[in-house]
């Protein structure tokens, strides 16, 4: 439960005012004020908007009534148990409700071949797959060059997370990347402990590359009949 020393302290750090948070957080002045001062205890719903808007701003709330400035972090991830961690990775952030559909944070994926996932990954793609598909609301955007090849049982019924468009024919070449929550990563294929994934940790750059991703998604085909098929 945020505090109001707390929401005081992560004001400062920003050096906002009470108004300017009431806009970015888009609750009211007067209810920043009343979290202060302790009048009343925020609903979920609020709470979750503050913290959202200091976290774009990589401001978080941290135990005994603490806060911090995180800087950008690079994580790196090597070879096939890296690879399995990456997606373990993937899947604590989808829990959270900002990826979800209609959340502020959706997962996007640019220019992947799903036979490297099936590659490297081998049983646990399924069961990753399997895991996604579990959770409500989830639905990832995937751009792709090509078609989809790996399917579970419950995506031939067309109950999938997993939403594609064909990237337009002049984009070609592109790496490989995911946005998910505040993090991107890029992924390499090729190379000696393959495959390699460097995940950069920055509300900032994640921001970016989703807004970049989400132009190029609408200029993006639905898949068209004979690829749908593939899917089913």
């Amino acid at each position: 439960m945020i505090t109001g020393p707390q929401l005081r302290a992560a004001r400062g750090l920003l050096g906002w005012n009470r108004e300017e948070l009431a806009q970015f957080a888009k609750v009211s002045p007067e209810t920043v004020k009343n979290i202060e001062t302790g009048t009343f205890r925020p609903q979920a719903e609020t709470e979750q908007k503050i913290y959202r808007a200091f976290a774009e701003r990589d401001v978080h709330f941290t135990d005994y009534e603490g806060v911090q400035l995180r800087k950008d972090t690079v994580t790196r991830y090597e070879g096939v148990d890296g690879f399995k961690k990456f997606m373990d990775s993937v899947y604590e952030v989808a829990k959270d409700p900002v990826s979800a559909t209609g959340g502020d944070k959706p997962i996007c994926i640019s220019s992947v071949d799903d036979r490297l996932f099936a590659k490297y990954l081998g049983d646990y793609l399924p069961i990753h797959i399997k895991r996604m598909n579990e959770l409500k609301g989830l639905s990832t955007h995937i751009l792709i060059h090509d078609k989809p090849h790996t399917l579970t049982a419950e995506e031939s019924k067309g109950q999938s997370y997993r939403e594609y468009r064909r990237l337009p024919e002049q984009i070609v070449g592109n790496v490989p990347f995911y946005v998910y929550g505040d993090k991107l990563a890029i992924l390499m294929f090729e190379g000696a402990n393959a495959p390699q994934i460097v995940v950069i940790g920055s509300a900032l750059v994640a921001k970016a590359y989703r807004e970049q991703f989400n132009v190029i998604w609408k200029a993006a085909k639905p898949l068209d009949n004979k690829m749908q098929q593939v899917m089913r």
